[in-house]
């Protein structure tokens, strides 16, 4: 009797340890659950919230309003900071001018470029060649790019092959179509920030570069923080240091780069700076919510058109005057 309610026990025993770990693992994966929902749904709040902001400073632009009247806007050292709720939104104006033009870079910038974004070498001197061999007009391949051949052999049956232009950019999304170019490497990714411990959205390819004409160098009183890293021997202590400067007052010409940031006399990213005074061409926006850090960022592109107006008919007289009209919108 003694030895049956022995084996009675074990049994409950059992019977609990697994209901138990099974209980445990239904908890497990509902918390995992309720994580990637609420991700999800921060990631939701934050993009719509970055949409509204932008296009509030962007109405601003357009009807010449100041949007910080009489409302909770502020603006602090050349951004708009919109404050919610659950988080808030920064706003700054940008310029093509303050990107890296893909069709003019010479490979050594395009090298310190990927090597910003983390590329190993083999990886880096893959991409590198290949965008070259993308944008020149020959058809033989640096020693790690892709011409036509090897374009033409990676091709799905039934499927039309998507060769090299062999010649410039048209958009930046072209990118894309280039051998050895991987989704992160042109969207971004997401990883632990070694500065602050926590997870971080790191650029992408598309969020440094322009193939607008005229840009050949990178404005530095426009250009991003990331843009900035991005240039050869540019540390991130360097990049701050001209970030705080810059917000103080716009840098007028190298000499007064150096002399107010003295380590960038020496620094290779020197000679593919400019210092023309420019007017921003798009309004980028970036939410954050408090509680999960989770951010979107979002980008309104815009042109400044030339346009006539007419005064009187008798006589006849008219006047030019700019206008902001929108282009098209960015998703980060």
């Amino acid at each position: 009797m003694n030895a049956q309610r022995g084996m009675a026990l074990v049994t409950v025993l059992w019977v609990v340890l697994i209901v138990s770990l099974l209980s445990f693992s239904l908890a497990s994966s509902v918390r995992a659950e309720l994580a990637t929902t609420q991700g999800s749904f921060d990631s939701e709040r934050a993009f719509f919230m970055a949409k509204g902001a932008a296009e509030t400073v962007f109405y601003g632009i357009v009807k010449n309003q100041d949007i910080t009247v009489n409302s909770s806007v502020r603006e602090e050292k050349g951004q708009f900071i919109f404050p919610f709720e659950a988080g808030e939104v920064r706003v700054r104006l940008e310029s093509d001018a303050g990107r890296i033009n893909l069709n003019s870079a010479p490979d050594k910038l395009i090298e310190a470029m990927l090597d910003a974004l983390g590329l190993e070498q083999q990886q880096r001197n893959q991409v590198v060649d290949s965008i070259l061999d993308w944008r020149d007009a020959d058809d033989v391949p640096h020693p790690y790019g892709a011409e036509v051949g090897d374009y033409a052999g990676n091709v799905p049956p039934g499927s039309a092959p998507q060769l090299p232009r062999n010649a410039p950019f048209v958009t930046v999304d072209e990118l894309r179509l280039v051998q050895n170019m991987t989704r992160e490497i042109f969207y971004g990714r997401l990883a632990i920030d070694p500065v602050t411990g926590s997870y971080a959205r790191f650029p992408g390819l598309r969020d440094l570069v322009t193939v607008a004409p005229g840009s050949e160098r990178i404005n530095i009183n426009l250009a991003t923080s990331e843009v900035l890293s991005a240039l050869p021997k540019m540390t991130h202590e360097l990049t701050e240091a001209v970030v705080l400067e810059r917000e103080e007052k716009p840098f007028n010409d190298g000499g007064d780069l150096v002399g107010r940031v003295p380590a960038m006399s020496d620094v290779e990213a020197l000679q593919y700076l400019s210092f023309d005074a420019l007017e921003p061409s798009s309004v980028t926006a970036k939410a954050t919510i408090q509680n999960s850090g989770i951010s979107r960022t979002v980008r309104i592109l815009y042109k400044r058109e030339r346009l006539i107006r007419l005064i009187s008919n008798n006589p006849m007289q008219y006047a030019y005057f700019f206008e902001n009209k929108f282009d098209r919108w960015q998703f980060q």
